[in-house]
């Protein structure tokens, strides 16, 4: 009787072990322009990204416009923005010119919730 709840314990612990978190590499993403807002005082705010995964790059474009609107950070700064699905590290780059405000936030990492992934870019033209 022991053998047999010992055994079910083990067999149980397997099945319901979380699976550790896989971290795979990706040279590829897409670039793009994602969204325009128009403020109220005249400024107008372009929102970039680039190496972004195209699952989440529209709401990762809200995420960060709100970063930006929040935090103010400066333009080369590490930033760490939360979708429904994903968690995504990147740099954000600022311009100013007159009323126009243009961010760029480049993909670095895309950890995934549901599918225990974690995406690292990797710059195609380092691969040789």
């Amino acid at each position: 009787m022991i053998k047999l709840v010992v055994f079910t314990c083990l067999v149980t612990n397997i099945l319901f072990a979380q699976e550790e978190n896989k971290i795979v590499t990706y040279n590829y993403g897409k670039n793009g322009l994602e969204l325009i807002v128009k403020q109220d005082d005249g400024t107008t705010i372009l929102i970039s990204t680039y190496n972004s995964r195209p699952a989440i790059k529209d709401e990762i474009a809200l995420h960060v416009l709100e970063y930006f609107d929040e935090k103010k950070p400066s333009s080369g700064s590490k930033i760490k923005v939360e979708a429904a699905t994903a968690v995504v590290d990147g740099t954000i780059k600022i311009v100013y010119k007159d009323k126009l405000t243009a961010i760029d936030f480049y993909y670095e990492s895309v950890n995934w919730f549901k599918k225990r992934i974690t995406e690292v870019y990797v710059d195609p033209q380092s691969i040789k």
